[in-house]
């Protein structure tokens, strides 16, 4: 009776503890799995593995809750991809500054929306080393420990992602590219803006696919130029209400919506030469 007691107690104490990390461990685990659902799942099964495991040695419970949180993590992104990886030896190694807490606040927002959508683009273990050493802090010691890699490997995973997210290696002929692509997402948001739908259907290819998540309805699709250029028009409806505003997504471009400070959607634009050939919009609340 007594040891149950003590027993009892003591899991209440664990309960206690880990309710204290859990906002943080959610936070970690959807900037690198991208969905709440799948953030919450991972916590989850971070309890049941603590509620398990003896940690009475454990000095940082928050350091291992991390390491944990993180293995589930990348165990769900690697059942999520099938991409190859390239050699660690061909990679750049790219040393970037210890984060301090201002510059790991603005990236942790900076990856909450727009470049969420460019770390879906990344490895499964170059996404993580990214995230938990840029924007959690992390040595690489202990990211290694968690992608079972040494600390010179997962340096040149988060030199790899890092370099990704910023369009590393661009030439000449890619910045011009860049330009050329920067100057047809303006000529869509003037077009767009003014109702000028004669424009709209200049900017755009004539089978053009405009994708539009409509959250718990699906995903509707809506091709051709005119159509398009019609559903468009929304864009100076929301004028007022929204602001819009151009981010570089890595290997395209993208308008994120904010509503009152709070980014609302991001529509993802592909573009050939002078025209849209594909938009994808996407709710981020």
């Amino acid at each position: 009776m007594s040891s149950m007691m003590t027993g009892s107690a003591a899991g209440e104490g664990l309960a206690v503890q880990f309710d204290r990390h859990r906002a943080y461990l959610a936070t970690v685990a959807y900037r690198m799995l991208g969905s709440h659902a799948d953030a919450e799942d991972a916590v989850q099964e971070a309890w049941l593995r603590l509620a398990r495991t003896d940690v009475s040695d454990v000095e940082d419970l928050r350091a291992w809750l991390t390491r944990v949180v993180s293995r589930i993590s990348l165990d769900q992104l690697r059942a999520r991809s099938r991409r190859p990886e390239d050699p660690l030896e061909a990679l750049p190694d790219v040393e970037a500054p210890a984060p301090g807490p201002a510059s790991r606040a603005e990236t942790a927002e900076r990856v909450s929306y727009a470049l969420m959508i460019v770390l879906d683009q990344l490895e499964p273990d170059e996404r993580l080393a990214y995230v938990l050493h840029d924007v959690f802090g992390l040595p690489f010691r202990e990211v290694a420990g968690v992608v079972d890699r040494t600390p010179a490997a997962a340096r040149k995973l988060a030199s790899r992602a890092r370099e990704r997210l910023r369009g590393g290696g661009r030439t000449s002929r890619g910045d011009a590219t860049r330009r050329q692509q920067r100057a047809v997402v303006d000529a869509f948001l003037e077009a767009a803006g003014a109702g000028n739908l004669e424009a709209l259907i200049g900017v755009l290819h004539p089978e053009v696919e405009f994708r539009i998540d409509e959250g718990p309805s699906g995903i509707r699709i809506v091709r051709g130029a005119p159509q398009v250029a019609n559903g468009a028009t929304r864009f100076r409806q929301g004028a007022t209400r929204y602001a819009f505003e151009v981010v570089d997504l890595g290997d395209q471009l993208g308008v994120l919506s904010s509503q009152n400070g709070e980014p609302s959607s991001l529509l993802l634009i592909t573009s050939e030469g002078d025209r849209i050939v594909a938009m994808e919009a996407r709710l981020l609340r």
